[in-house]
């Protein structure tokens, strides 16, 4: 696909996978760090990176930066990253048609959200980066083709959470990319087959979003908590010397995130009060 046929897949139905954006081997290196990383014990909040930097090298791919840039800009950036896997269970039951979902900022569980109707912009580009295939039977990503146009959000309404007769099982070989509009109405499905599906997951949005309310520590964060909200989940800072060691095409993704650059002393704090340099 070019970039114009993917923008287009993008605005009618929400979603295209992007194939052999990893080689083979690089698919299978990558999974086995995944791998390794969660199974010492679990990573929680969504800056995966701190942990391991396997994909690193991969996040400013240009088939898929091309597209975040045509809609988000030059100034797009990466919002938050994980590494994800589903142990198989063979003796489970199917997943349940319905129970679709959207994700950040479209209205989850916290307090930091947009509310519906749902605006018709993107901002939240959902990325799914495939260290293992994509099935059926390992319970691939299932989405609901359209319905980012539908400006409804089905989290918390039950009327929207029932089965849609579009729903859609996207498979894909390891090393593909699944790209969709956080908006898409999608959900995860059940491995249902001996061996683990591992991916990782990587949100690009435009430098104008505010993530400040999932930082832990931040005004924002602190201000949903003390009004009785449940803030909506925490995305740690990165670490200075993880950022430091990243390929220089993709450090402009994630200089927003760094840890330092949010850490003034009290003596920088305070200069900063009475700084008019900006203005001369």
């Amino acid at each position: 696909m070019n970039l114009a046929e993917k923008l287009l897949a993008l605005e009618l139905e929400g979603f295209y996978v992007e194939e052999g954006v990893l080689s083979p081997a690089e698919a299978a290196r990558i999974c086995q760090s995944t791998e390794d990383t969660l199974d010492q014990g679990p990573v929680y909040g969504s800056n995966f990176l701190n942990h391991d930097q396997s994909l690193a090298p991969h996040l400013a791919d240009e088939r898929i930066v091309e597209v975040v840039r045509a809609i988000h800009g030059e100034g797009a950036r990466i919002i938050a990253n994980s590494g994800n896997l589903r142990d198989p269970n063979p003796g489970a039951a199917p997943r349940a048609p319905g129970g679709l979902h959207v994700d950040w900022p479209w209205g989850q569980s916290g307090a930091s959200h947009i509310g519906g109707p749902l605006p018709d912009v993107v901002i939240n580009i959902t990325t799914f980066w495939m260290l293992t295939d994509f099935t059926r039977a390992n319970g691939a990503t299932v989405v609901a083709p359209g319905t980012h146009k539908s400006r409804h959000n089905p989290n918390g309404d039950p009327a929207l959470k029932r089965a849609r007769p579009t729903e859609f099982t996207v498979e894909a070989p390891a090393g593909s990319v699944l790209v969709f509009d956080g908006r898409l109405w999608h959900d995860g499905g059940v491995n249902r087959s001996s061996s683990r599906r591992v991916f990782w997951g990587v949100n690009y949005g435009p430098w104008w979003l505010n993530c400040h309310a999932r930082r832990p520590h931040s005004v924002e964060h602190r201000l949903q908590a003390a009004a009785g909200h449940t803030p909506a989940g925490h995305w740690p800072y990165l670490k200075g010397a993880i950022f430091d060691s990243l390929p220089a095409q993709v450090k402009p993704l994630l200089r927003h995130w760094v840890d330092r650059e949010w850490i003034m002393t009290k003596a920088e704090a305070e200069a900063s009060v009475g700084d008019t340099s900006y203005f001369m």
